[in-house]
């Protein structure tokens, strides 16, 4: 009786394999990519035959696995979208272990794809900003530039060679700017700086610069020297003008041509 079961039931299964396993979505390649805490799902397109296709992402953390019975809360922004990315950095906001999962919709047949490991925003990975130190204003300026939102820039400058005597400034607000008065020209300055995620407890480091400070003209020397090519200019244009007007006809007697006398106009015209 069973293997009469079991061969009504075949043309059954047969008809369901065929029908409706061509249709089910299959499972994606999922990963997460964190750079300077940006956390951005990816997965690969679907590969199947779809006349619509949409993905929807939920996530489940620590406190909605334990707090919330196990809820799954939507990604507000990647509900029903078609690429095959998703921004998470605002939903992932604490250190939390996440669970992460897709869901894919191929003409109304639906299937979840999990990430295969939990994420943690603290894995994210960190660039350290680019120092710029400007030596030509005054005072000096040291900046950072960088994606990072919320982060303390630890500054140390010292003097080459002493750097027993260094000194730290900390910069905690953007455009993460710092100005640093020297003596110009007669010493070389160094600096080196580290940045701080406080959130997620995360330091990279930032390499170490040392500069020449050249001397500057004061602010002052600049428009006097300025001002002397000018009165000098003008002077000299005044006593050109003034000699052409005073000595002009003298010159010009000077310059007088005298006629031929007449005894060498006959000479030459009876040569």
């Amino acid at each position: 009786m069973g293997s009469g079961l079991i061969k009504s039931l075949f043309p059954l299964l047969l008809h369901f394999t065929i029908n409706y396993s061509s249709t089910l979505p299959t499972p994606l390649n999922t990963s997460m990519h964190s750079v300077n805490m940006k956390h951005i799902l990816k997965w690969s397109p679907l590969q199947a035959s779809c006349s619509t296709v949409n993905y929807s992402v939920q996530f489940q953390g620590e406190y909605e696995f334990y707090k919330l019975n196990g809820t799954w809360m939507n990604a507000y922004d990647c509900q029903e979208i078609s690429e095959n990315r998703c921004d998470l950095t605002h939903d992932l906001a604490s250190n939390s272990d996440y669970s992460i999962r897709i869901n894919t919709n191929c003409d109304g047949h639906k299937s979840w794809t999990q990430l295969s490991a939990t994420f943690n925003r603290r894995d994210t990975v960190l660039l350290a900003p680019k120092m710029t130190v400007n030596v030509e204003g005054d005072p000096i300026q040291v900046s950072f530039s960088t994606t990072l939102s919320d982060m303390t820039v630890n500054l140390k400058v010292w003097k080459e060679g002493d750097e027993q005597n260094a000194l730290i400034y900390a910069i905690r607000a953007y455009p993460y700017q710092f100005s640093i008065a020297a003596h110009r020209g007669q010493e070389k300055m160094c600096f080196r700086a580290e940045a701080v995620v406080e959130a997620i407890n995360k330091i990279c480091s930032i390499d170490t610069q040392c500069v020449i400070i050249p001397e500057q003209t004061s602010d002052f020397v600049k428009p006097m020297i300025v001002s002397v090519a000018v009165v000098v200019a003008v002077v000299m244009a005044f006593i050109l003008g003034w000699s052409a007007t005073h000595f002009g006809p003298q010159i010009k007697e000077i310059c007088h041509r005298e006629p031929i006398p007449s005894v060498l106009v006959s000479v030459c015209l009876t040569s």
